[in-house]
């Protein structure tokens, strides 16, 4: 029996896929413009340096509940609703920050932000992973993280002159609240209506992939966390420290494009490879912030190699299995690592040196290279040499 879709956007428009991709980064947004959240916490509000850092980390573990929550839920729910729901208490709860002042209430008030916003992102990505093509679907919601995150961190110090030091949570609010708009325009796709095969044990180069995964977010992160104040720590002025980080920030749209432009010529490992060696190099050069330009080039370095890096493990992941939970698990993963980054670089932090957690993510991400190596170069064998056994 064909089921009618009522809505006016068509599933396989591109309208839909960017639709789609705003929605399911709604909810932890915050995580593309993270400086500009650690510098309204640490500088604005009031809190120190190592506590800003736990406050949003403590935001991203709450997100880690909810989209571990998402997958058991994605079967029993109807998304629309489902996601309409969350994304109202998100809203709620982004805007009523502003008034939540001791620490730690704070910490429990952001961690249950988390978990809201973990639902709507684990629903969203579900919802990704069902379109027909899953890659074009991905390689967008990196464009709008990107795109959104270097906007929303060029505008906010207008912003807080406006609104106030929680000009930022105002921010997350809006974006949850677009959400709800844009969520009655969105076509009709059934979840959890396709076979389950039973799992098969996880291989070594699996293993291997999701370690690799997660080093690399957490480095990754641990950076964009401070980057704000590595720069403001090197003398730079608040407005143009955020406003290099904004203009670098936008190469992640090349970055996030390069696995669309490029396929799999000169094969994935080349790619990640370049872009592993350009994430250590941009992680010394922070160490020199003191000059601007050796600033902007680390920072630049960083920004475009990010997003390539993660569309290319995505998409092994999602050659390695096409049921599409291996690319599930490495989404879990991912923000395991977005969440524990900017805990670790806090560790990190000595009195008035950057020195020790840069060099440190540095070394993370040369093990996350170590750790790829097998299982990309597995991967990018021609598809002939590969048996499967069970």
């Amino acid at each position: 029996m064909k089921h009618h879709d009522p809505n006016p956007i068509a599933t396989t428009g591109t309208l839909a896929y960017c639709l789609l991709a705003f929605v399911a980064m709604a909810g932890l947004a915050y995580i593309n413009f993270l400086p500009g959240v650690v510098n309204a916490l640490a500088e604005n509000i009031g809190f120190r340096d190592a506590q800003a850092g736990q406050i949003v980390a403590i935001n991203g573990y709450g997100g880690l509940l909810g989209l571990a929550i998402a997958i058991v839920l994605i079967p029993r729910v109807r998304w629309q609703y489902a996601m309409l729901t969350f994304l109202a208490l998100l809203a709620m709860v982004d805007l009523a920050t502003a008034w939540v002042e001791p620490y730690p209430l704070l910490l429990g008030w952001r961690f249950s932000a988390g978990v809201l916003g973990g639902l709507c992102v684990g629903i969203g990505l579900a919802v990704l992973a069902r379109l027909n093509d899953p890659d074009r679907a991905f390689g967008l919601l990196m464009f709008v993280q990107f795109s959104l995150g270097s906007v929303v961190i060029y505008l906010l110090p207008g912003l807080e002159t406006v609104l106030g030091p929680h000009a930022v949570f105002y921010v997350m609010a809006t974006l949850a609240a677009l959400s709800l708009i844009f969520l009655p325009f969105l076509p009709t796709l059934q979840l959890g209506n396709r076979p389950v095969e039973p799992s098969p044990p996880l291989p070594a180069n699996t293993t291997l992939l999701l370690l690799a995964i997660l080093g690399y977010q957490v480095a990754a992160s641990g950076i964009w966390a401070y980057v704000g104040l590595i720069g403001r720590d090197a003398g730079m002025a608040a407005e143009p420290v955020s406003q290099y980080i904004a203009a670098t920030g936008l190469l992640g749209l090349l970055g996030a494009m390069l696995p669309v432009i490029s396929g799999k010529r000169f094969g994935r490992l080349f790619w990640v490879a370049t872009g592993l060696a350009m994430s250590m190099v941009a992680a010394v050069l922070l160490d020199y912030a003191q000059h601007t330009t050796l600033f902007v080039a680390a920072m630049a370095l960083l920004f475009f190699a990010w997003p390539a890096v993660q569309s290319f493990l995505l998409a092994v992941t999602a050659d390695m299995d096409r049921t599409g939970r291996l690319s599930t698990m490495a989404g879990l993963t991912a923000y395991v690592g977005l969440a524990s980054g900017p805990l670790l670089a806090a560790s990190l932090l000595e009195r008035g040196s950057f020195s020790v957690m840069l060099y440190s993510c540095a070394g993370i991400f040369f093990m996350s290279f170590v750790l790829l190596l097998r299982p990309v170069q597995a991967q990018d064998a021609p598809v002939s040499t590969v048996s499967l056994s069970q």
